[in-house]
């Protein structure tokens, strides 16, 4: 994709493209870095060309630098020895980590960063493990802050294949990669145990650079959002980042993070005693666990079942429970007979109340903290980007609404009005288990920005769409007049009442989405299909939202066709229609009523065949797969 006359950044990227092609020096070097060891001053001294080796099982304490080197080839850091590890295209796991030699920052600052135009390095087979209480970037590819305020401070020509990124399994991590480059390259790597609470986190997250970026063949693990691009205004005026390619990544995180982070007591039991001053009566104790997690956060569980204790004039009352692990402390929250409540903080497993003051509080009433969870990828200011053959897993409605997907263009901090979402592919994807699919947004609705423009979505699977997960269960939900919106050949599995809603506006002035298109499409109708605000559904939101669009030949399962255009389908069983649904086997079933029903002369829904076949590739980890034609379609004689 090109995209001339824009800020300059296409001739920056041209220049990166050059100087990849250019031959590698004679004469490399490799340095060879050992345990105790100075891996800065080896970063320091070598030159383009040269490999940098460091002892396997070897950890390397510090906040490193990248800094601007002479010439365009590549330097290369990577675990010396390569026996046992992944080849080229296959993606690094977790049960590697005893082979390779770990980075990792003694403090809250980024383990390694590029200093303000560095190029041409190359980070390949190591760990990168988690900063201290999980503050900050593990790693951090260019500034986001407003000292990158130019193009000319922005790295370019780096490569991170293979590496194992992780925050702490109990602390978390906020983010794992901060992308603001150009020319940057994510392959083959795992990145995990990126989560917090209270604030956003990322396995990759950038703002502030101009692209290209290619993210391609990772498992990505966050709680906030994997993938986001935007979410802070770029200090380089103008910038969007551009010419963008996800291809092949599972994005995903544990469903176990929809549970507290702290496990609620158990084995809470109370006894009466003597030797204390509690008035006569029924008290009451409920216990909360506690332990201290990254960002200097302690989260709290669930209060435990209440239990209690009756006692004369002049008793106390001890209560014991069951140890947990990894507890930093429990607080013990008691209410006496006239209603005061109480709490105290005990280390142990067991506490006496004998009627000293404590602090005043309630025991809590609402869930355990939990890891915040927002979506698995957002654009908020990107162009130019191509999402494809990628597993997106695993969402619901916690810090947002649940949806999956959000194209959402977002003038973050007040400065940035020329930021947009515009000219995205989003094609070949799975995305299941979640409580809604897509959500897109015309304009910011809280500051000015540009129109979300041209965005495709076809050939994608969405199944376990479910509002059981807290969401909406649609497929899509569309404010604010975007423009250019196709949504074409995709097969949805979902339980909302609406297969896209779509809202903005008022009643006599709705902000219409000119250039709809939805054809080919496979979902079930439920109660109301295409709908929306102020009017009725089906027709009648059609023509009040969408005035140009072209809604043909998709199977909308049980709807009723008197409430729709001509030329799309309504009968049938739904899973009739697929080969077997309940093992996920979306294919059309032969001759059923998807069968060579499409505008195109192929099947409605998506094309299951190329999409299998990324999709085995992607829940593997195994080397990466060329691109499926777009216009593939395989004939099958009756």
């Amino acid at each position: 994709m090109n995209f001339p006359g824009r800020l300059g950044f296409s001739s920056l990227a041209l220049l990166c493209a050059l100087s990849l092609a250019r031959v590698q020096p004679a004469h490399a070097a490799t340095i060879t870095v050992w345990t105790g060891d100075s891996l800065q001053a080896a970063i320091n001294a070598a030159q383009p060309g040269d490999t940098i080796e460091l002892q396997p099982g070897a950890t390397f304490t510090g906040n490193f630098v990248l800094p601007v080197k002479p010439g365009s080839a590549f330097i290369t850091i990577r675990t010396a020895d390569q026996t046992g590890l992944p080849a080229a295209g296959a993606r690094v796991l977790p049960i590697h980590a005893p082979l390779l030699a770990t980075i990792r920052s003694g403090n809250a600052a980024a383990a390694l960063r590029t200093a303000p135009g560095a190029h041409h390095w190359r980070l390949m087979l190591l760990e990168f493990s988690s900063n201290h209480e999980g503050y900050g970037d593990i790693i951090q590819i260019g500034d986001g802050s407003s000292a990158q305020n130019q193009p000319a401070h922005v790295p370019h020509s780096i490569e991170l294949d293979r590496l194992y990124i992780h925050g702490d399994p109990l602390m978390g991590q906020k983010r794992g990669i901060a992308l603001n480059g150009a020319g940057v390259t994510i392959r083959n790597c795992y990145i995990s145990d990126i989560k917090a609470v209270g604030i956003d986190t990322q396995a990759i997250g950038g703002w502030n650079g101009p692209g290209p970026f290619t993210i391609e063949n990772n498992y990505l693990e966050a709680s906030g959002e994997n993938i986001l691009l935007g979410g802070a205004d770029p200090s380089i005026p103008g910038l969007v980042s551009e010419q963008v390619i996800v291809r092949a990544n599972h994005v995903t995180r544990p469903m176990a993070w929809r549970d507290p982070i702290v496990p609620a007591p158990t084995g809470v039991s109370g006894s009466a005693g003597s030797g204390g001053s509690l008035a006569a009566g029924t008290h009451t104790y409920r216990v909360v666990a506690r332990r201290k997690i990254g960002g200097g956060v302690v989260a709290r569980s669930t209060a435990s079942a209440e239990v209690s204790v009756s006692l004369p004039a002049g008793g106390s009352a001890t209560l014991a429970w069951k140890a947990a692990s990894h507890v930093t402390d429990y607080r013990v929250y008691g209410r006496t007979p006239s209603g005061v409540t109480r709490y105290w903080t005990v280390a142990g497993t067991s506490f006496t109340d004998t009627g000293s003051a404590g602090t005043a509080g309630a025991a809590p009433t609402s869930i355990g903290d939990r890891w915040l969870v927002k979506n698995l990828f957002e654009l908020k200011n990107a162009r130019g980007v191509v999402v494809e053959q990628n597993l997106f897993e695993n969402n619901w409605a916690h810090g947002q609404a649940g949806y999956a997907i959000l194209f959402t263009p977002r003038n973050q901090d007040g400065a940035c009005t020329w930021c947009v979402v515009e000219d995205v592919t989003f094609t070949a994807n799975v995305v299941r288990n979640v409580a809604a699919g897509l959500n897109i947004l015309g304009y910011d609705d809280l500051a000015p920005s540009r129109q979300t423009a041209t965005i495709r979505i076809t050939h994608n699977l969405f199944y376990q769409v479910d509002r059981g997960l807290g969401g909406t269960g649609w497929f899509a939900l569309i404010t604010g007049g975007p423009r250019a919106i196709t949504m074409d050949h995709n097969t949805v599995d979902a339980n909302g009442s609406a297969v896209v809603y779509v809202a903005g506006g008022s009643a006599t002035a709705p902000q219409q989405v000119l250039g709809f298109q939805f054809t080919n499409n496979a979902t079930r109708h439920n109660e109301y299909g295409i709908n929306g605000t102020d009017v009725g559904f089906g027709n009648a939101i059609l023509g009040h939202f969408f005035p140009d669009a072209v809604f043909a030949r998709n199977w909308l399962q049980g709807g009723s066709a008197s409430r729709y255009p001509a030329d799309n389908f309504f009968g049938g069983a739904y899973a009739a229609a697929f080969v077997d649904t309940a093992v996920a086997n979306y294919r059309p079933a032969i001759g059923g009523v998807l069968w060579d029903q499409a505008t195109d002369g192929g099947h409605i829904g998506a094309d299951l065949g190329a999409l299998a076949t990324a999709f085995n590739s992607v829940v593997g980890g195994a080397a990466t797969t060329p691109r499926a034609p777009a216009n593939l379609r395989v004939l099958v004689k009756k």
